[in-house]
């Protein structure tokens, strides 16, 4: 049924919960698993834009490609799967809709832990986004532990 299943990660404290949840179903079906991390587009989000000469913003960005290699390797010790390790740059919820529709993605399996409160309210929910985007089935997870919050 799943050929090949994403689980975008953000390497926080829930990643390896939702890891192991994606790779279950992976293992199951006999799918590919591709782990998808998205680094916001610095030139977006940052308010030092006169000290990010294109210089710096590759030097950054490479250094942020050298800690999420390394963050990769510690996410996928244990798995028994081949995985794919992406990276892309970009608004996260545009990435993985571009990502699952490029990929011919079967299914989603990510997280419902992100922003909570009056910043949920103003930006909205990655996972509710791709819920409401995606062209395949979206499996969401809530990690143990992590309470519903009213906004």
């Amino acid at each position: 049924m799943f050929k090949k299943i994403v689980c975008p990660i953000d390497f926080s404290e829930f990643t390896n919960e939702i890891v192991a949840y994606a790779a279950g179903i992976a293992k199951k079906f006999n799918a590919e698993l591709h782990l998808l991390h998205i680094i916001p587009n610095l030139n977006y989000f940052t308010p030092y834009e006169s000290f990010l000469t294109p210089e710096n913003l590759v030097a950054i960005e490479n250094n942020i490609n050298t800690e999420v290699e390394r963050d990769f390797d510690k996410i996928i010790k244990g798995i028994d799967i081949q995985v794919k390790k992406i990276t892309r740059t970009g608004i996260t919820f545009v990435e993985i809709i571009d990502y699952v529709k490029t990929e011919g993605i079967d299914l989603i399996v990510m997280g419902t832990h992100g922003r909570s409160g009056i910043e949920h309210i103003l930006i909205g929910s990655v996972a509710e986004k791709v819920v409401r985007k995606a062209p395949c089935p979206v499996l969401t997870v809530r990690p143990k532990g992590k309470t519903f919050q009213m906004p």
